[in-house]
């Protein structure tokens, strides 16, 4: 398969751990009603706490982070306690549905006002967000606020599968709850390889 051996990092499960313990923690405060800003500033703070406190690894979590050269910034990021806070995987957050729509998504594609990418796999696939040259393993979050994670599934593939057709659909993790994997590869200049989308998506329409 086309998709064997990416690249992995040491510090991924220790990152995965962080963010499942962190929803769960988070869960009595996230809101449909509070915008996207807030949800990932309620899990960014958590997963700091998390991170900042673990024993084995200390791992600190920022909100919207700022790259040189770059106009758009990540939600959330995770980066080690070194000299250059070195960042080691980085999250985008979206709402299902897209803020203020009952049916429209920009999980996958999309134009901001600006009329630039917005898409949260998309800004991935192009480099805008995340780091090509260094990792091939992000994460996205969806704040899924109406329908079923059934239905989105169904709507986020149909989109993958039309937008970017060499790419894999989001498939569930073994045996974990709301936790997908989909692999894409890049649209970045001089870079033709393939990196790990992992996908944790909150119900927050009960």
């Amino acid at each position: 398969m086309r998709f064997d051996n990416l690249p992995t990092s040491p510090y991924l499960n220790i990152v995965f751990n962080i963010i499942r313990n962190g929803i769960i923690r988070s869960s009595s405060k996230l809101k449909s009603s509070d915008n996207e800003g807030l949800k990932n500033q309620i899990l960014a703070e958590t997963f700091n706490y998390i991170g900042t406190t673990n024993e084995s690894l200390w791992i600190g979590v920022g909100k919207e982070n700022i790259s040189e050269g770059k106009q758009s910034r990540e939600d959330i990021y995770f980066h080690l306690n070194d000299e250059n806070h070195t960042r080691i995987f980085f999250v985008e957050g979206k709402r299902l549905p897209k803020y203020k729509t009952k049916t429209q998504q920009e999980y996958v594609i999309g134009k901001n006002s600006f009329g630039n990418p917005s898409g949260g796999i998309e800004r991935f696939k192009k480099g805008i967000h995340g780091d090509p040259n260094e990792i091939s393993n992000n994460g996205l979050i969806a704040y899924v606020e109406n329908e079923t994670i059934k239905h989105w599934t169904d709507v986020i593939n149909c989109s993958i599968q039309d937008n970017f057709t060499i790419d894999e659909i989001i498939t569930k993790k073994d045996g974990l709850t709301n936790e997908f994997l989909s692999i894409h590869q890049f649209e970045c200049e001089s870079i033709s390889t393939y990196f790990n989308l992992h996908h944790f998506w909150i119900v927050l329409n009960n």
